[in-house]
């Protein structure tokens, strides 16, 4: 009979345990690592996520046994040690393989090297309690991270102590991330849909956040072709190789414009509500939703993120969207074009939407794996007409051009309820502070002339696909 603590059991695994129910293990604890035992209770080793998936992307199957990666001869403390004696066993290592680590798991075993607790000291040798500290997700590769939420998230992370690596092929420039320095922060340029850069980029994250796409109708409908491939066969692509590297947090970007033309506009749509998109760049969202939930199982963990339309200032800015067009115009114009009014949306500025995802990244596994949520504010339903009268209130000298012949076939309200309860996210920012906020910018000279470019996805692409017409 085993002396090992309850829950240090939970960390155990025999050696003939395969790489990838342990890494399941490790994934379930959220504690990063797994003790190797005999039949007689004797340690033979320790395991890491990391270990295990080093290993399988070196080529090793999944099911292999754990074997192939234990560290033997790992540093153990008697019962009878103090905390500043098992502290004081690990300082080689603190300077060494875990140098930089807040906390270390450290085996205790009885005179017959038999495992009877696992013990988790922080670097300054005070013992935490393993039951309620979960291990860190360490490193997080974002795909399409230099974009407009992007961006927003890379700098989070690295606040929230990740270390960030973007991959991103620049279609709109490094503006975004240009500014960055840090040590935690790697840009890989490339092309998502290559396998072999995905792969590489894959390597060594603990979770991936899958931002990357040609985003908006406009810049969607350039090339419906390429649109399909970033949208929807990238994001398999990018799926497929996180699941057979057991990467098994794998979070996705969607969007509200799923919903499409609800039925009834006023009512408020859940995640359970059926879809009814309208777009090409919808129609990818929904395929790819479709996909990577199918894949889902108990060691693969994707979660999709339906976003509201987002707004707001952001480091690569973006004069496309509606809150954020409505303002430069009111700014600089004088003028606030409303096409239709009378349809629904809901929004979310662009800061609130990137803490989503650290929400989703600290959420127990558990919690998000497999699920939907909308993510925005039930308070920031509105029509576009009321945007229109918002940007007024903020340029009470600007002239609200109405034009309700021209109208947008996308009108639905949206239900926030689930992200908010499940994951306990609160949104900061409201429409008018985003406007207020990017009024202040505009004033400033901050952006320029916002209808360079660089500022509107379809117009970027567009003369990049001349550029590349013109070139052939």
């Amino acid at each position: 009979m085993s002396a090992c603590g309850r829950g240090s059991r939970k960390l155990v695994v025999k050696p003939g345990t395969t790489q990838q129910d342990t890494i399941w293990l490790i994934d379930q604890t959220e504690l990063g690592i797994a003790m190797i035992v005999d039949n007689s209770d004797h340690l033979v080793g320790t395991a890491t996520d990391g270990d295990i998936r080093c290993s399988i992307l070196s080529g090793v199957s999944l099911d292999a046994s754990v074997e192939e990666v234990v560290n033997e001869g790992p540093v153990t403390a008697s019962p009878a040690q103090s905390d500043d004696e098992k502290h004081s066993a690990f300082t080689d290592l603190l300077q060494g393989r875990y140098r930089g680590r807040e906390s270390f798991f450290l085996p205790v075993v009885d005179d017959k090297d038999r495992l009877i607790d696992v013990q988790r000291l922080t670097a300054e040798g005070t013992r935490l309690n393993k039951k309620t500290t979960r291990q860190p997700l360490q490193s997080v590769l974002v795909i399409g991270g230099a974009g407009y939420i992007g961006s927003v998230l890379s700098r989070k992370l690295l606040e929230h102590g990740y270390e960030v690596t973007v991959l991103d092929n620049l279609t709109y420039g490094d503006q975004g991330i240009a500014e960055i320095e840090s040590e935690r922060f790697t840009l890989v340029e490339g092309d998502m849909r290559s396998t072999e850069i995905l792969t590489d980029a894959i390597r060594g994250m603990d979770a991936v956040i899958h931002l990357g796409a040609i985003v908006g109708e406009p810049a969607s409908n350039l090339d419906p072709q390429k649109t399909l491939e970033m949208n929807y066969h990238a994001t398999r692509l990018a799926a497929d190789i996180c699941k057979s590297h057991q990467v098994n947090r794998f979070l996705f970007a969607s969007t509200c414009s799923v919903y499409g033309r609800a039925v009834d506009d006023r009512e408020r749509l859940t995640e359970e509500s059926g879809v009814n998109p309208v777009s090409l760049y919808a129609e990818t969202k929904v395929r790819s939703e479709q996909a990577l939930l199918k894949m889902a199982t108990e060691h693969f963990s994707p979660t999709v993120f339906r976003m509201a339309t987002i707004f707001g200032h952001s480091p690569r800015m973006r004069f496309d969207l509606v809150v954020n067009i409505l303002t430069a115009k009111a700014a600089t114009e004088g003028t606030i074009p409303i096409f239709g009014g009378k349809q629904y949306r809901p929004f979310v500025h662009v800061a609130d939407a990137a803490q989503a995802y650290i929400d989703c990244l600290q959420a127990p596994i558990e919690d998000v794996s497999g699920q939907v949520f909308n993510v925005g504010s039930d308070e920031e339903n509105y029509r576009i007409i009321e945007i229109g009268d918002l940007v007024s209130e903020a340029f009470p000298n600007a002239v609200v051009d109405h034009r309700p012949e021209d109208t947008d076939q996308r009108s639905y309200c949206v239900d926030f309820s689930k992200i908010r309860e499940v994951l306990g996210y609160e949104t900061e920012y409201t429409v008018v502070g985003g406007v207020d906020e990017m009024a202040e910018a505009l004033n400033g000279g901050l952006y320029g002339d916002y209808t360079d470019t660089v500022y509107h996805n379809s117009r970027s692409l567009e003369r990049q696909l001349q550029a590349t017409e013109a070139s052939d």
